[in-house]
C-alpha cells in the first residue's frame, strides 16, 4: 500500500490524498484549493493523476476544501463511486450545486467586463451539469460497518467535526495492514455532535493539523460568552452580527442561541435572523439526520426553529435587514467574511458603536475577518473603506476542529504508526509534530506534496 499526498501539504485548503492497492487508486477527498485566484485556479483545474485511473473516492466529510473539486474530477473523466455517510452526500450535493451556481456566475460576470487584464473567455471551473453529474455518484457507507472491495476494506467512525464527517480506515486484506486518515477531527462535547470516535489500530496515520500547538477555550465556557455579548449588545440596542459558515457553524450558533433563550439567559424577544439560503437549506439536512445528533440536542423541542428566529430567502429580505433597528442577531456567511451577505450587513453596521461582530471561528491571514479580528481602525469591503468603530468579540471554544491536546488525545491509541500531517500552516504543523514525539509517537512527517511513502 503506498500514499501519494496532492493536497492540503502545509496548507489547510485543498484536501486531496491517493492510495495505492495492487495497482488500484482510491482518493481521500477531493477539495478546493482556496487562495489568490490564479494560484486557486492552477492548482484546482490540473491533477497530478489521470482521474480516468481512478476506481473511487472516498469522503471524510462535507466541507468545500474537502470536496468542492470533485466535479472537476468528474469533468476530466472519473467515472467510479462517491463513497461517503448519506448526511455528507446530502450536505455535498447542496455544497456543490451551490458552488457550481458561483462558479457559472463569476465567470459571466468576468467576461462581460470590457476593461480586463487577461485575454480570451473565462470559463467556470466546473458547472451545475458537472455538480449533478457528480452527485449521481455518491455511494453510501455506515459508521462502524466495513465494507469489502475485494483487497480491502473500508470503514468509518464519527469524527466529531460536521454533521456525518468521518475518519476512514483502510485495510489491505493480503498483508492486513491500514491506514488511517483522520479527515478534520472535532472536539469531545462540543454542541449538536457525537464526539469522534478514535480508531486503535493503524499502521499509518494521515493526521490534520489545523491547530497544532493551541489551546482552544473549553466549550462549557462558550454558552457563558454568548449570553454576556448577546446581552450587552441588546442592551445597547445594537446589532450583533455574525459571520458564519454556512454549514457547521451556522446550525451551532442558532442551537446555542435557542437553548440561552430556552434558559433566560438571553431576552425572550430578541429577533434572530439567519440570512443565507445555502444555510437555511443545509439545516433542513440537519432536522433530517436527527440518529447523529448527542443526547443534548436531541432533548430540546426545536433546535433549530424557534418563534423569533427567522430564516431569510430573497435578496429583498436581505435588504431590509439592513433597515431594521436593534436589538437583532444576524447570521451570515462567510465565516471569514471574504464573500456573502455579511459583507453589506458589516458595511452598514461597523461604524456603530452599538453593534458587535462576534468572530466564531478562525480567520485567516489577509481575509477581512482577520482585519476585524485585528481590529485596524478601517477595514476595505465592497469597494469602500470603513470605520472599524463596533465593538468585536472572538469565541474559540466553538472551533469545529480539535485542539492541539485534544488531537494527540485523538491519535494517541496510534502510537505505533507512522504519522504524517496534513491539513495546517507549517508553524502549527511543526508544533503538532513536537506534541507528539512528547506523547511517544516515534515517525512523525510533515508531509509535502508529490511526496510518496509506503504503508
Amino acid at each position: 500500500m503506498k500514499i501519494v499526498f496532492h493536497g492540503a501539504c502545509r496548507t489547510v485548503t485543498g484536501s486531496l490524498h491517493e492510495v495505492q492497492i495492487g495497482g488500484r487508486r482510491i482518493v481521500l477527498d477531493c477539495g478546493l484549493f482556496q487562495g489568490p485566484r490564479a494560484l486557486a485556479r492552477q492548482i484546482n483545474t490540473k491533477f497530478d493523476f489521470d482521474p480516468k485511473t481512478v476506481e473511487m473516492v472516498l469522503l471524510s466529510h462535507g466541507h468545500m476544501d474537502h470536496v468542492g473539486n470533485l466535479p472537476n474530477l468528474v469533468k476530466q473523466g472519473f467515472k467510479g463511486k462517491i463513497y461517503c455517510t448519506k448526511a455528507t452526500a446530502a450536505l455535498s450535493a447542496l455544497m456543490l450545486m451551490d458552488s457550481a451556481k458561483i462558479q457559472e456566475e463569476d465567470a459571466a460576470y468576468l467576461n462581460q467586463k470590457t476593461q480586463r487584464s487577461w485575454q480570451g473567455k473565462i470559463e467556470p471551473l466546473y458547472t451545475q451539469e458537472d455538480a449533478q453529474k457528480t452527485i449521481g455518484l455518491f455511494a453510501p457507507l455506515e459508521y462502524a460497518q466495513p465494507r469489502d472491495f475485494g483487497g480491502f476494506t473500508v470503514e468509518l467512525h464519527e469524527a466529531g467535526h460536521v454533521l456525518g464527517s468521518a475518519a476512514i480506515r483502510i485495510v489491505e486484506t493480503a498483508s492486513g495492514r491500514s491506514l488511517v486518515f483522520t479527515g478534520d477531527v472535532g472536539r469531545p462535547d462540543a454542541p449538536i455532535l457525537e464526539d469522534p470516535i478514535p480508531f486503535t489500530q493503524a499502521n499509518a496515520v494521515i493526521s490534520e493539523c489545523t491547530y497544532g500547538g493551541r489551546k482552544h477555550g473549553p466549550v462549557a465556557d462558550v454558552p457563558k460568552a454568548m449570553a454576556r455579548i448577546i446581552g450587552e449588545t441588546a442592551a445597547r440596542g445594537g446589532i450583533l452580527m455574525i459571520p458564519a459558515f454556512a454549514l457547521g457553524r451556522t446550525q451551532t450558533m442558532v442551537q446555542q442561541i435557542n437553548e440561552l433563550r430556552s434558559q433566560g439567559k438571553i431576552p425572550a424577544k430578541l429577533r434572530v435572523f439567519v440570512d443565507s439560503p445555502l444555510a437555511t437549506r443545509l439545516t433542513e439536512v440537519f432536522r433530517t439526520y436527527e440518529n447523529l445528533w448527542d443526547d443534548e440536542t436531541r432533548a430540546m423541542f426545536e433546535p433549530f426553529d424557534e418563534e423569533f428566529l427567522t430564516y431569510t430567502a430573497s435578496v429583498q429580505e436581505s435588504m431590509k435587514l439592513n433597515q431594521m433597528s436593534g436589538p437583532l442577531v444576524i447570521i451570515a456567511s462567510s465565516g471569514m467574511c471574504e464573500g456573502g451577505r455579511i459583507l453589506h450587513h458589516l458595511k452598514h453596521h461597523l461604524r456603530d458603536a452599538r453593534c458587535t461582530v462576534l468572530l466564531a471561528g478562525y480567520q485567516g491571514a489577509g481575509t477581512l475577518g482577520r482585519k476585524i479580528h485585528d481590529r485596524l481602525p478601517e477595514v476595505p469591503i465592497l469597494g469602500d473603506m470603513i470605520p472599524l468603530r463596533c465593538h468585536v468579540e472572538q469565541i474559540d471554544g466553538l472551533s469545529a476542529h480539535a485542539d492541539g491536546e485534544e488531537l494527540v488525545n485523538y491519535t494517541r491509541p496510534l502510537k505505533g504508526a507512522k504519522v504524517y500531517l496534513v491539513h495546517g500552516e507549517i508553524e502549527a504543523a511543526e508544533a503538532h509534530r513536537k506534541a507528539l514525539g512528547a506523547a511517544g509517537f516515534g515517525s512523525v512527517t510533515i508531509a509535502e506534496r508529490g511526496q510518496t511513502v509506503e504503508v
